[in-house]
């Protein structure tokens, strides 16, 4: 007889509603459980059709949920337990809920996928390891998006009554359509009468079994084609609960959208590839993602897929020896951020591979440009994703080498993303490398030219000027502004780059500048000058004249369309470099020259700033 039972507790277990599985998805429930769910229908990928995946309020009778009075008494047991303010106020909750003539129910449901394959009661089936296992995963396919076992939970964070049920149709060894029904719960421990009880209960046939008669369960849990529901009971309903939803989809699946790999339909509205476009740019859900402090995700979904689709970027295949092959795409245009962004399987993973200290966050040199790096769609392309599968967090927004166990495995995948990370950057420094500058403005040289000068002919400002009417002024000298550095934060910074030398000066801190400056006055540079030695764009020579004695802070960056970008100096003669930064005394008016090593090459144009500091300036942290 089906009915809900707990585990014993014969050790008298304290468990709490804590459970670490949920909680990880409780501070974005519907974020999480949109992408959680969505990655297992994706994984489960069954034929040539695209998965669908549909999330549905339904409002269900209490009369038509059979274990509702059971339910309604486990939490009673449970409020009679000690528990603290934070549990009772969240079992009260689930109390009004189950006790209310009307259940708000949260149901996910996919078909085109193999749904959860048994045996029932085989420990290694899809079936259990969903249903009832726990950080364990049993994805037939290596290159799944999940590794984990953990999404699962987060459709508990979305449960006011800690309750999930799946239901699930799928084809057996001897493709007979079979059927499964079973619920889980996790509330806290307790005790029902004399019997201890574990926090952990399920709702099914006699033994913890799943129900395999599909008439045995109510109308609104049977299902007949092949695939999956899940039913979140006692749906946690907030405002803007589908859009938020809709928000993570497009956010983390467009690619895999885009290309009809998978679709969505979430209350009744439908994303898919022909929809995607309108989605994205949906007044409402960009008002939606402002307010939740999500505009930053959305944006990128439009930029990466702007990317993937733009006649204008260019596909590069990456080989790596022993492992397989990737695929950079990459869009070189104004006004985009110079990043790179990983996605496997069509969904969105990250932005770096900072635990193999290759964060990619800087490219000097570059023009502005996007780029998508992904395993490649081919057979050649299976291993690479096996890899980043092994290194994906459980958040799925990171790789992380030590969750490789043996050492000579770990060492390899290291050396591998790195040799990985190096042929990116040789692409995007190839392919969006700013071009050198050819001529050289000298200001020295002034004195000797003529200035512009006038015509006597007051006609149109965009009319040639008659060389026979033209008068010529006097050479006119150049005069240069010099940072006043009044607030004793400012900074004075003028250009040079390969055969270019520039004077002037500006203030004010670039807006990519990755480490502070001392706190000192800005000390205004004259004449700097600043060429890449030819052959090898890490090693350049600087001249500057400073304004001011004293001791200085030197900074480099790389002079961007939009931003500058700080470029780290390894070694400088004559000076010492303190954090990528040269330190030297020098004295008004005086000529300097420096011999500077970069961390990285960089042959494109400069910016040089300075800054007073004194030796206790030089502890701080920067």
């Amino acid at each position: 007889m089906a009915g809900i039972r707990f585990l014993t507790n014969e050790a008298s277990k304290v468990e709490g509603l804590g459970y670490p599985g949920v909680e990880t998805f409780k501070g974005s429930p519907y974020t999480s459980c949109a992408r959680e769910t969505g990655q297992n229908s994706r994984d489960a990928m069954r034929g040539s059709g695209p998965v669908r995946v549909s999330f549905d309020m339904l409002l269900v009778k209490r009369q038509d949920i059979p274990f509702a009075d059971e339910l309604q008494h486990s939490i009673q047991c449970c409020l009679e337990a000690p528990q603290n303010e934070k549990t009772k106020a969240h079992l009260e909750r689930a109390l009004t809920a189950i006790s209310a003539p009307v259940v708000k129910i949260l149901r996910i449901s996919d078909i085109n996928t193999t749904g959860l394959t048994g045996p029932i009661d085989d420990p290694g089936s899809v079936f259990t390891a969903l249903v009832k296992g726990d950080g364990i995963t049993n994805k037939p396919d290596e290159t799944s998006a999940g590794s984990f076992g953990i999404g699962k939970n987060a459709a508990f964070a979305i449960s006011e009554l800690q309750t999930v049920i799946y239901s699930t149709c799928y084809e057996d060894a001897d493709n007979v359509v079979q059927f499964a029904a079973q619920g889980r719960l996790r509330l806290i421990s307790h005790n029902d009468g004399e019997r201890k009880c574990s926090a952990e209960g399920y709702w099914g046939d006699s033994g913890f079994r799943a129900i395999e008669d599909p008439a045995a369960v109510p109308e609104w849990m049977a299902r007949e084609e092949i695939g999956t529901s899940i039913y979140a009971m006692g749906f946690d309903e907030r405002d803007h609960w589908a859009s938020r939803m809709t928000l993570s989809l497009v956010a983390n699946f467009f690619v895999a959208i885009d290309r009809g790999q998978i679709e969505f339909v979430v209350d009744g509205s439908v994303i898919n590839s022909t929809s995607l476009d309108t989605v994205l740019e949906n007044e409402g859900l960009e008002a939606l993602a402002r307010e939740h402090d999500q505009l930053a995700e959305l944006d990128r979904a439009r930029r990466l897929l702007l990317c993937i689709r733009s006649e204008a970027a260019t596909r590069h295949g990456i080989t790596i020896s022993g492992l397989g092959n990737f695929t950079l795409h990459l869009l070189v245009s104004e006004q985009l951020p110079r990043e790179v962004h990983v996605l496997r399987n069509g969904i969105y993973i990250t932005d770096n591979f900072a635990k193999f200290s290759q964060p990619m966050r800087q490219f000097p040199g570059t023009r502005e440009f996007i780029a998508v790096l992904e395993p490649a769609l081919t057979d050649e392309g299976r291993a690479p994703s096996a890899l980043l599968k092994q290194l994906e967090n459980p958040a799925h927004d990171a790789f992380e080498p030590d969750r490789i166990i043996h050492e000579k495995d770990r060492a390899l995948a290291r050396e591998q993303i790195k040799k990985l990370i190096s042929e990116v950057r040789k692409i995007i420094r190839s392919v969006a490398k700013i071009d050198e500058v050819q001529n050289s403005r000298l200001d020295e040289l002034s004195s000797m030219f003529a200035d512009t000068g006038t015509t006597r002919d007051e006609g149109r400002e965009d009319e040639e000027r008659d060389p026979d009417a033209y008068i010529y002024q006097e050479p006119r000298r150049g005069t240069r502004r010099q940072a006043t550095g009044a607030t004793g934060k400012g900074k004075a910074k003028k250009r040079g780059g390969t055969g270019r030398s520039q004077v002037g000066s500006r203030t004010g801190e670039s807006r990519k500048t990755q480490r502070r400056m001392g706190t000192g006055a800005a000390v205004p540079l004259d004449a700097i000058r600043s060429t890449a030695r030819a052959g090898d764009p890490t090693i350049r020579s600087v001249w500057f004249t400073p304004t001011a004695s004293g001791n200085i802070e030197l900074a480099l960056e790389a002079s961007g369309l939009t931003d500058d970008v700080s470029l780290d100096v390894q070694s400088s003669s004559p000076g010492t470099v303190s954090k990528g930064r040269m330190q030297m005394s020098v004295r008004a008016g005086q000529r300097v020259q420096l011999e500077i090593t970069l961390t990285e090459p960089f042959a494109g144009p400069v910016e040089l700033s300075a800054v007073k500091f004194t030796a206790a300036e030089e502890k701080e942290p920067v």
